[in-house]
């Protein structure tokens, strides 16, 4: 299953388990936001993970950092394991959010990484070359 497809379903997932609790979330992954779901008062970040997360890194990106400092209150990650299980109910979430995020972030050393695109038109230029 593609990175593209585990992190949709983990979204979905996480939707339907704020609206059990009475929220109303909304998908706003692609809106420029730093989170992916708005479900007010919360600002959820998805991780998606095919198997475990268990003793995996967590990324973050700069303006998630941020945006968890800023309001500690409201941000969260939900880390969302076994996405990819056959049947879905190995599914399982753990939030992360205020005190612990806080830590993990604190603990951790800032990376740079690029994101550059690789163009429609670069990557049919390069056609299949062998090494």
């Amino acid at each position: 299953m593609a990175n593209a497809e585990t992190e949709r379903l983990a979204i979905e997932h996480v939707m339907q388990l704020e609206r059990a609790a009475g929220r109303e979330p909304e998908d706003v992954s692609r809106r420029g936001a730093p989170y992916d779901i708005s479900s007010p008062p919360r600002k959820i970040e998805v991780k998606a993970f095919g198997g475990s997360a268990r003793g995996a890194v967590v990324p973050l990106e700069e303006r998630q950092v941020t945006e968890a400092r800023r309001d500690p209150e409201n941000f969260y990650v939900y880390v969302v394991d076994n996405v990819t299980t056959a049947n879905g109910t190995d599914i399982a979430v753990r939030r992360l959010h205020g005190d612990l995020l806080n830590a993990m972030i604190t603990r951790t050393r800032p990376h740079i990484t690029y994101w550059p695109t690789l163009r429609v038109e670069d990557y049919d230029r390069l056609g299949g070359q062998d090494p």
